[in-house]
């Protein structure tokens, strides 16, 4: 990265595609981020090239998306950057590019706070932290929102936020020191035994731990509605990039439509 010496920049920086019009960018990064800026750049970049760390494990959605675009490229991960401009890839093809964008993730950095070694970042891992929330030492009065990753987020920071507030208030307790840290250690052993790597701890993966949270302060339940319209949604962004809108049979739909009708014979004779 030192050797090249033309732009990059981390998918932090980017905000629109403006400046790089008639550019050739190579995107780092397959899921989320690298997705969005590249749908983004389609519109103004001469070429897009679109690096994955893994060309088996792509969703359907990406190879369809691509195929549908001239200007964009799927290649598996760079093996190289030169002096001259030239990124190159572990399968041995190469493109001269004026911008590479790392769409790679982010680490948790808190470089503000200052707690004495009591909480500390090894690895992606925050803690100790109770419930990915409180560290026993400094609790109630410090508290972290926003830590856990692959959660239906908003309502899980929200059941976090009503958690915190009624701990403040003195509506509710937290268990003792020793319990919350007894209770991380426990979830510690538990991720180490299911395979995740430290750096994953605050994977959760799970729409249920919104309820989880939840119950610590009688916040109810998410309706089956929504759980269900965020499992679609995640469906959609692995099969359809375009829109991430369902996918349906629209003749089959008419059919349902005029059958429903009381004048189901005149409909469908029509």
């Amino acid at each position: 990265m030192d050797a090249w010496k033309r732009k990059q920049i981390h998918s932090h920086i980017y905000r629109v595609p403006d400046s790089f019009h008639n550019e050739v960018v190579v995107v780092v990064g397959s899921f989320v981020s690298g997705r969005d800026i590249s749908m983004e750049l389609l519109k103004v970049a001469k070429e897009i090239h679109l690096s994955a760390k893994s060309l088996d494990d792509l969703y359907e959605g990406l190879p369809k998306f691509i195929s549908k675009h001239d200007n964009m490229h799927l290649h598996p991960q760079i093996d190289s950057l030169q002096e001259d401009g030239r990124v190159s890839f572990v399968d041995g093809s190469w493109v001269i590019a004026d911008t590479i964008i790392y769409c790679t993730g982010y680490s948790y950095s808190f470089p503000f706070l200052d707690t004495k070694g009591i909480v500390v970042v090894d690895d992606d891992r925050v803690g100790p932290l109770y419930e990915h929330t409180f560290p026993p030492l400094l609790a109630p009065s410090l508290s972290f929102v926003g830590i856990p990753k692959r959660i239906l987020g908003f309502p899980f920071f929200e059941s976090q936020g009503k958690w915190i507030a009624h701990l403040l208030s003195g509506k509710r307790t937290l268990p003792t020191c020793d319990d919350m840290m007894q209770s991380i250690k426990e979830f510690y052993h538990s991720r180490e035994i299911a395979g995740f790597p430290k750096h994953r701890t605050h994977e959760i993966g799970t729409f249920e731990y919104s309820n989880e949270y939840g119950d610590h302060v009688g916040f109810p339940h998410l309706e089956e509605w929504r759980i269900e319209l965020s499992k679609s949604s995640l469906v959609n962004f692995f099969t359809n990039m375009d829109t991430y809108r369902d996918s349906y049979d629209h003749d089959l739909e008419l059919l349902q439509v005029a059958y429903q009708s009381p004048n189901f014979t005149q409909t469908w004779t029509t």
